[in-house]
């Protein structure tokens, strides 16, 4: 049965992208009480000699990120390099021209618009494996030439990320921490690789989280300090830094843009420790002007606090797909949530959530195996070997009329560190392939096993799940049992708020009928 994710907590860890979408995102943006030249990474004299000396978007796009980051954007030479890639829009590539866009802006009063470079509608297109090798080595050579350059340690280790070589990214990441463990954009990615690899791996967040504290921006960037409370949150920790976090959103110093994801933490906070009054007026406030990761945690909120609302999703946030798909499903706007879903894990290619809501939501409800097992092979990509994925993976796979790639994926699975609704949702599924092989008796005993496992470790959802994951196959060939089966289908609620379980019940109840 495919591993659902029940009602999946939520922490605001920073959302990761690369420097320039960042950039242009305004999440590299001054804000008060900041010493700008605190944390200076590396000085930008020689990349106004490389560029000078080779007038190439690719030497101006250099100049433009170190001058980003030391806060030299009004350097005359910074601003001819921005004009040139503009000038050369055709020979540029759009993360460059955006970045070029942003210096511009900053120069001036013009407004720009964010380019949605992320407008895709089919996997497929998602990820070029041979092109990110090719980023990598180009990478690579930037690091020979400008061996301090930070920024150029973290967009290598999220391309690892991507395609799944979490020691290499790792690695590169400590690199850039070991240059600069005091700047945002390095603080607030390592934040999120270290949370996303090995999630159950205390060390690994631990290490971001003691340069968190010790860092003295974090006690004047709101940014920064909302990714120390969230990692507080995550590890069931009760953060120094909340009075602190509250003296910056109440100082009237910092924009609304920079207290978003700040306002959105404590307002999480608050909900966990059940002062619901301060967490629904902290969440109102964090959508004020949101970025998309407040916005998906206010979405989160809203099926935790009925109280919590928002008549429709703000308009122009800058890539806020995963809220517009979470948004879309509970609308019961199915179609228009695996879209967005699709454009979330390629803003997003090395995040397993977007894979598996996309998965779950494309077999269980819209019944398109074949998309869902699109998501889970491109999961793969950034994840490989994970047994979650792989489960999921098997299931789609036998319900599109494949079950012997199912069973040699599930063969493959190291059953030594799996955690307990994993195993049994592994459990059930070979059953289901077994099924679907013609092996009747040993699907049916591995189901059952699945169900009375459940049921001893009290898991009443998932024991909802493997009873009608195993009806729907038992009722195809053993129509015999059709009344037994009804009794044990009605037992289970009506009123379950995931849509999911819900669904499995209506297509067992369908079945039932036609027999």
């Amino acid at each position: 049965m495919a591993n659902i994710i029940l009602d999946k907590e939520r922490r605001l860890i920073p959302n990761w992208r690369s420097f320039g979408k960042t950039t242009v995102l305004g999440e590299l943006n001054s804000v008060s009480n900041i010493d700008k030249n605190e944390g200076l990474i590396f000085g930008i004299d020689d990349y106004i000699i490389d560029w000078k000396a080779n007038k190439s978007a690719s030497f101006a796009s250099d100049l433009l990120s170190a001058a980003i980051v030391n806060n030299f954007t009004k350097n005359n030479e910074v601003i001819n390099a921005a004009n040139f890639i503009l000038s050369n829009s055709d020979k540029a590539t759009k993360s460059q021209i955006n970045i070029a866009q942003t210096i511009i802006k900053a120069n001036s009063n013009e407004i720009i618009e964010f380019e949605n470079f992320t407008n895709v509608e089919n996997l497929n297109d998602v990820l070029n494996v041979k092109s990110i090798w090719r980023k990598i080595g180009e990478i690579k050579k930037k690091i020979k030439k400008y061996p301090y350059n930070s920024i150029l340690y973290v967009e290598l280790s999220r391309l690892y990320s991507i395609i799944g070589l979490e020691n290499k990214s790792i690695t590169s990441m400590k690199s850039a921490l070991h240059l600069s463990n005091d700047n945002r954009f390095i603080l607030r990615s390592a934040t999120r690789l270290f949370t996303h690899v090995n999630y159950e791996d205390d060390e690994n967040i631990n290490f971001i989280h003691k340069i968190l504290k010790k860092t003295k921006a974090t006690l004047f960037d709101p940014w920064l300090l909302s990714a120390e409370l969230s990692l507080s949150t995550l590890k069931n920790q009760s953060s120094k830094f909340i009075k602190q976090g509250y003296s910056l959103i109440n100082s009237k110093n910092y924009d609304l843009f920079s207290l978003t994801e700040l306002q959105s933490s404590l307002a999480t906070i608050e909900m966990l420790n059940g002062s619901h009054k301060k967490s629904r007026d902290l969440f109102h406030k964090s959508i004020i002007k949101p970025n998309d990761n407040s916005l998906a945690q206010f979405e989160w909120a809203t099926t935790k606090d009925d109280k919590i609302k928002l008549d429709k999703l703000p308009e122009n946030i800058k890539l806020d797909f995963e809220a517009k798909a979470i948004d879309s499903f509970h609308s019961g706007k199915y179609k228009e949530s695996v879209k967005n879903a699709i454009k979330w894990f390629a803003d997003m290619p090395f995040s397993k959530r977007p894979i598996m809501f996309g998965s779950n939501l494309s077999t269980i409800i819209l019944k398109n195996h074949q998309l869902s097992i699109d998501f889970l092979n491109n999961g793969l990509i950034s994840h490989p070997n994970d047994p979650q994925i792989i489960n999921n993976l098997a299931y789609s796979y036998s319900l599109n009329n494949e079950p012997e790639k199912a069973l040699s994926l599930i063969n493959k699975v190291n059953h030594s560190e799996l955690d307990y609704t994993t195993e049994v949702c592994l459990i059930a599924t070979r059953g289901l392939a077994n099924y679907k092989i013609g092996n009747i008796e040993e699907g049916r005993k591995l189901y059952l096993e699945a169900i009375q496992s459940t049921k001893d470790n009290n898991e009443r959802e998932l024991n909802w799940v493997a009873i009608l994951n195993f009806a729907r196959e038992e009722l195809s060939v053993n129509p015999k049992e059709k009344e037994n089966l009804s009794d044990v289908i009605d037992k289970i609620p009506d009123d379950s708020k995931n849509i999911e379980i819900t669904t499995l019940k209506n297509d067992v109840l369908e079945i039932i009928k036609k027999i």
